[in-house]
């Protein structure tokens, strides 16, 4: 289990990690990885198994993936769980209405039966629309989903396509870890048209901005009178201002992303 746990760590760049005191998922005990995960172990019922689970702001803290695939293909790991996304920041080939007519054409069908589909409409208000197609319980599914509004922008074309695969009836490779825009392409004919390059700097740039962009707002809305009257008692000295009422730390709106 330390092994496992000083691997993860050395991976995702951490120095240290906390006992969350209790167990997940049938596991008597976890730690969590800063925020980017968690590793789960111990409980009579596991088998003397170990879970570790990267979560999407861990994702983008990994430098090399290859090297993630040879140590846990070296333990003999198997992969219970996939995320694979491709962002179109101008919404110009992804978005949620193509997603909706791809479905009513039968895009998203692999043979059988259509997948059943639902939606969540924000109705206009700006917080971000999202398009699910298949089940968890089938063993994948789509979400297609606003996510420059999800991160506050209203105004944001940002759309994201992500497919979330289990290993329910089916052995998820580790090439799908190291090589994964094929295997995007071919989870549902939607997105057979799909030629990826890696976008990992220009995502965390685009969604840092829009993340910003919402944190100024939010000030300017919940103390933007009381920063007027403060400024105005400081008489104009915006240095003196902002070092008495600014606290250390990072919002948990901006961690993963600062």
């Amino acid at each position: 289990m330390d092994a496992i746990l000083s691997e993860a760590q050395a991976f995702l760049g951490l120095q240290s990690v906390e006992d969350r005191r209790r167990g997940m998922f049938g596991y008597r005990e976890s730690v969590d990885l800063g925020g980017c995960g968690v590793v789960a172990h111990g409980g009579d019922a596991q088998r003397g198994t170990v879970l570790v689970s990267i979560n999407g702001e861990g994702c983008r803290r990994i430098a090399d993936f290859g090297r993630v695939r040879r140590w846990a293909e070296s333990l003999g790991a198997r992969i219970t769980r996939l995320d694979i996304a491709a962002d179109d920041f101008e919404s110009e080939c992804v978005d949620i209405p193509r997603a909706v007519q791809a479905w009513r054409d039968g895009l998203f069908t692999n043979g059988g039966r259509p997948p059943k589909a639902r939606s969540i409409d924000d109705f206009g208000n700006g917080d971000g629309c999202t398009f699910y197609v298949g089940s968890r319980q089938g063993g994948k599914l789509c979400r297609v989903y606003e996510k420059g509004k999800q991160l506050g922008d209203p105004a944001s074309k940002w759309t994201r396509a992500e497919v979330e695969i289990h290993a329910k009836d089916r052995v998820i490779p580790w090439d799908a870890v190291t090589d994964p825009v094929r295997f995007l392409a071919g989870s549902f004919p939607f997105f057979a048209f799909l030629s990826l390059v890696a976008e990992r700097i220009k995502t965390i740039k685009r969604a840092t901005e829009i993340s910003i962009e919402a944190v100024k707002a939010w000030v300017k809305l919940a103390a933007g009178k009381s920063i007027n009257v403060l400024l105005d008692h400081h008489d104009g000295d915006f240095v003196g201002l902002v070092l008495e009422v600014r606290r250390e730390g990072i919002p948990r709106r901006l961690q993963g992303w600062w």
